[in-house]
């Protein structure tokens, strides 16, 4: 698939406007394991680094990888982060090198059967493989018609690319040599203005497919947006947009447990994605 963000504009608009929130994420990951810590983690298209830097709080040491010089080059300094240029299919580290391996929003891009088969070559023996994806859910508090507006005029201008699938489900954790140990989900709003939400929706793959295919030009795009979105976003106005991140936390072999706290498990993922 070509890469649509080995563009330092676009790394660069990614690291500024993009949400931090994997805190969560690592919440969930030493609830679920019983881990304060990790010796050594791998982060896997780890982009402009918010997820590297999410780990790094509870990992001696991350290797955070991502197949874009671009996005890498954004990546924040941590005295326990090293950044190196990296495919999902290709993770030539040692046996057992990594007890934790995460992926943040990003499963979609990767050939998954070899991206499996490495996990289970990288990982601990009790190592685990933490898959989240952050959604735009295309819901903005208090105003109906912003998601009909993504799924007509915006979805019909700017169709997604092909993809490959972002969900996990025991079937196919199964068929890859793990289990589900943990799958749920949390919602948590952004606040934007209209130029925030236009910075942010030139990150989308749905966008840079189109400048990729010199449909047309970043600026043109966000003309076309600072026209659309007046109506719902009118100067000195700023939205709530709500956003879901589904987690699943597996395990190499055995039978899936279900979720262990009880929460329930992320439902069919939104059709506009984060990445």
């Amino acid at each position: 698939m070509p890469n649509f963000f080995a563009c330092p504009e676009v790394a660069a608009r990614y690291s500024r406007i993009r949400p931090f929130f994997h805190r969560k994420v690592t919440e969930r990951i030493c609830g679920v394991s019983g881990a304060s810590r990790f010796r050594r983690a791998l982060d896997v298209g780890c982009g402009t680094g918010q997820s590297a830097v999410a780990l790094a709080e509870i990992a001696d040491s991350v290797l955070a990888i991502d197949s874009s010089e671009e996005m890498l080059a954004q990546g924040p300094f941590r005295s326990n982060i090293e950044y190196r240029i990296g495919w999902a299919e290709q993770l030539n580290f040692g046996r057992g090198e990594f007890d934790l391996v995460s992926v943040g929003s990003a499963l979609h891009w990767f050939n998954r059967e070899r991206f499996f088969a490495q996990c289970r070559q990288v990982l601990s023996a009790a190592g685990w493989l933490a898959i989240y994806n952050d959604h735009f859910t295309a819901y903005m508090e208090g105003v109906a018609g912003f998601k009909q507006w993504m799924r007509t005029r915006f979805a019909q201008r700017y169709p997604a690319p092909l993809r490959g699938l972002r969900d996990m489900d025991e079937p196919s954790a199964a068929a890859a040599g793990f289990r589900i140990a943990h799958a749920s989900s949390f919602t948590h709003l952004v606040r934007f203005s209209r130029a925030e939400l236009i910075a942010y929706l030139l990150t989308h793959s749905n966008t840079l497919a189109a400048i990729y295919l010199e449909k047309e030009t970043a600026p043109a795009i966000s003309a076309w947006l600072d026209q659309e979105l007046r109506t719902f976003l009118p100067h000195r106005v700023t939205g709530s947009f709500i956003f879901k991140c589904n987690v699943w936390l597996l395990q190499a072999g055995g039978p899936a447990r279900g979720d262990e706290n009880g929460l329930r498990a992320p439902g069919p993922s939104p059709a506009l994605l984060s990445r």
